[in-house]
């Protein structure tokens, strides 16, 4: 046999070798489940159920309504308990909704239905409002990615259309399905979790999805008595949020939302400021004696 021959030959079994690799590689996600913080009827959370259904096997827990702003706050601690309702979303799909907030229904679900079959993923949204800034902080959305993470599942918060462009949600549920297939997402270590943004603009006017860092706050709030109830005592405050100006830096989630594009944050549960760590180790603060003057 000639050169060529062994060649082409050669050449047939690495394509061959490449099928059977790819046959062998399962498909990712095979399961996921799917939460948010609008409550189970939101036309969010339905977008991604109608999306990921067909694919791969939904998993549904979340609040029974509206539970915004409630960060990863699990109610069932101080409750000593949770109490869900079994629904009806279609073939495929295995749908609570629980009576408490984002992160009750996550951790149920992870350490009660889920417990001996966990999820490969987690999709918290999609929020109506992007959780922009120091939006995470106080977000239900982001809450419910975060409690995931703490429990080693990788978990993505999405957020930000608006019902005047109906097409974007759909389009945005499309693209996670896309984007829960990718390397970036299959990668993501226990303690690490995605924040999306997503533009409220119509799809066709999104430039594209870009990785970025968090911007500084651009918000503040402002807390101000609204009235006073004079048989009870009580007075009573409005918060309201004020809107800072401040320009966002380039290569910050606020700098490319501005521009239309997906703002893609990579977060951790892992709070530690590492640096602040080191640099204290360097010249530890000198601490009080524990012990007693008298000795005793």
């Amino acid at each position: 046999m000639n050169r060529a021959g062994i060649a082409l030959i050669s050449s047939l079994l690495l394509i061959v070798m490449a099928c059977v690799a790819r046959g062998q590689d399962e498909p990712w996600p095979r399961s996921v489940l799917i939460t948010n913080d609008d409550g189970i009827e939101a036309e969010g959370l339905l977008a991604l159920v109608r999306t990921f259904a067909p694919e791969v096997k939904v998993y549904v827990a979340a609040p029974l309504g509206n539970r915004s702003g409630s960060t990863n706050y699990v109610s069932a601690i101080a409750q000593r308990g949770l109490e869900m309702e079994r629904r009806d979303m279609g073939e495929g799909v295995t749908a609570y909704a629980i009576d408490g907030y984002p992160a009750d229904a996550v951790v149920w679900a992870l350490k009660g239905l889920l417990v001996d079959d966990p999820p490969d993923l987690v999709i918290s949204g999609v929020n109506t409002g992007p959780n922009l800034t120091g939006d995470w902080n106080l977000s239900g959305t982001v809450g419910a990615a975060q409690i995931a993470a703490f429990f080693g599942v990788p978990a993505i918060a999405v957020s930000g259309w608006t019902p005047d462009h109906a097409e974007t949600l759909e389009a945005t549920a499309r693209w996670m399905l896309e984007f829960a297939r990718g390397n970036l997402v299959r990668d993501l270590e226990p303690g690490q979790y995605l924040t999306v943004s997503v533009p409220r603009v119509a799809a066709a006017d999104i430039q594209g999805a870009v990785i970025a860092r968090r911007s500084s706050s651009n918000w503040d709030i402002e807390m101000a008595p609204a009235e006073a109830q004079a048989s009870s005592g009580r007075e009573r405050w409005s918060l309201r949020f004020t809107d800072l100006g401040m320009t966002a830096e380039e290569g910050t989630d606020l700098y490319y939302y501005q521009q239309n594009y997906l703002a893609i944050v990579p977060m951790r549960v892992d709070e530690h400021d590492w640096e602040l760590l080191e640099n204290l180790g360097k010249s530890p603060p000198a601490l009080p004696s524990w012990q007693p003057e008298d000795g005793r």
